[in-house]
C-alpha cells in the first residue's frame, strides 16, 4: 500500500486533531484565520445581523505592551464601517474575568488611536467572549453588558453610557433551534458531518481529513503543545519560588524576627506573614 502523509504523523497528534472542536483554540485559529467570509458568517449570527460586511479578519494577533502584559487575541475583525470585533474563545470560566475584558479594550484602543487624534476617532468596538458553558447560570443565550448613568428618563430607565464598547458573553451550552443555538452546537462537536452549517463543516473537514489541512493542524497542535508546556514550566518555577519564600518567612518567624522586617525581606504582604505566624 502506498504511503500517505498520515503514516508519518504521530498517532497521538492525529487523535488530538480528531477530537478538536471549534471551541478549542487550535482548530478555531485555522478555521477563521484570514477567512473574511467565515468570520462574517460568525459575527452575523452573534449579532443577529444580515447586513454586516467584514473587510478584515485575523486570528491570534499579538498586541504588545512595552511596559506590561501583552495579549494575544483570538479573532480580530473589522467591517465596512470600521467597527472592530474581538472574539475570544474561552473554555475556562477563569479566562472570562471582567478585568480581562477591560484590559483587552485598553490594548485595542491604545493600538487604534493615532498620535494627536481626537478620542472621538476611536471606532465602535465589540468584545465577544464565547464560553463553553453558561457562566452566569441564568440559561440565557447571550449576556449583554449594559453600561448606564445614574440618571433616569421619564419612564424610569437609566440613561445609557455610550463609550462605543459593546461587551457580550455567549453561552456555549445554549442549544435553541435558532441560528445561535445551531452555531453553538457546531462549536461543540468534533464531527463535521454533525454540523448544521456547511461553511464551517467544510473547513473542519479540510483540517481533519485533507492531507494539507492535517499537516497545518499538526504544526498548530505542536506549537500550542510547546506553549502550554512552557507556561506550565513557568507556573511551576513561580510556585517553587513562592513556596521557598514562604519557608524563609516561617524560619524567620521561628527565630522571632519582627514581622515588619520579615515582610521587607521576603516581599510578602504583612497579613500573609501574620497568617503564617498563626499556623506555627
Amino acid at each position: 500500500m502506498e504511503e500517505t502523509v498520515f503514516d508519518n504523523i504521530d498517532p497521538a497528534i492525529l487523535e488530538r486533531i480528531k477530537a478538536l472542536r471549534l471551541i478549542d483554540d487550535d482548530l478555531m485559529t485555522v478555521v477563521f484565520s484570514g477567512d473574511k467570509k467565515a468570520t462574517e458568517f460568525l459575527i452575523r449570527i452573534l449579532l443577529n445581523r444580515n447586513d454586516l460586511k467584514v473587510t478584515k479578519s485575523m486570528t491570534q494577533l499579538q498586541k504588545h505592551n512595552l511596559f506590561g502584559h501583552s495579549v494575544r487575541l483570538d479573532i480580530i475583525a473589522e467591517d465596512i464601517y470600521k467597527t472592530e470585533y474581538n472574539i475570544e474563545i474561552q473554555r475556562s470560566d477563569k479566562g472570562s474575568d471582567p478585568r480581562r475584558i477591560r484590559y483587552h479594550q485598553a490594548m485595542l484602543d491604545s493600538h487604534t488611536l493615532k498620535k494627536n487624534e481626537d478620542f472621538k476617532a476611536l471606532p465602535n468596538l465589540y468584545i465577544i467572549f464565547i464560553l463553553e458553558h453558561d457562566l452566569f447560570k441564568r440559561h440565557k443565550p447571550i449576556y449583554f453588558i449594559n453600561k448606564t448613568i445614574d440618571i433616569q428618563d421619564e419612564s424610569g430607565k437609566y440613561l445609557p453610557f455610550d463609550d462605543g464598547c459593546n461587551i457580550m458573553y455567549i453561552n456555549g451550552d445554549y442549544r435553541g433551534e435558532d441560528a445561535l443555538g445551531k452555531l453553538m452546537h457546531d462549536f461543540s462537536t468534533p464531527n463535521a458531518d454533525e454540523m448544521y452549517y456547511e461553511i464551517l463543516a467544510e473547513k473542519v473537514r479540510f483540517h481533519k481529513q485533507d492531507s494539507k489541512g492535517v499537516q497545518t493542524m499538526c504544526k498548530v497542535v505542536e506549537e500550542y503543545g510547546d506553549e502550554r508546556a512552557a507556561e506550565a514550566l513557568k507556573q511551576g518555577i513561580e510556585q517553587g519560588i513562592q513556596q521557598g519564600t514562604i519557608e524563609t518567612a516561617k524560619n524567620m518567624l521561628i527565630k522571632n524576627y519582627p514581622l515588619t522586617e520579615i515582610a521587607e525581606i521576603t516581599k510578602l504582604p504583612l497579613n500573609q506573614i501574620q497568617e503564617l505566624q498563626k499556623q506555627l
